[in-house]
């Protein structure tokens, strides 16, 4: 994920850390970002898939190039 206020890049297990504290122990449907404390809603898990798929195509790409 990205977060949107401060740009950090993570993924949603570092965010579940900032939960610990909360009251609702998680069952929101929002992620705080670890950096700055911003609370956004999680990322669709179409998105999430479409992200690393992605990732992987470039990587390979990067591999047949090199």
């Amino acid at each position: 994920m990205k977060c949107a206020f401060c740009g950090l890049v993570y993924e949603e297990e570092q965010a579940a850390l900032g939960c610990q504290g909360c009251g609702l122990f998680g069952g929101c449907h929002l992620v705080k970002c670890p950096r700055c404390g911003y609370e956004q809603p999680k990322e669709p898990a179409l998105l999430k898939w479409w992200r690393q798929w992605r990732a992987r195509q470039t990587a390979s790409s990067a591999l047949e190039k090199g």
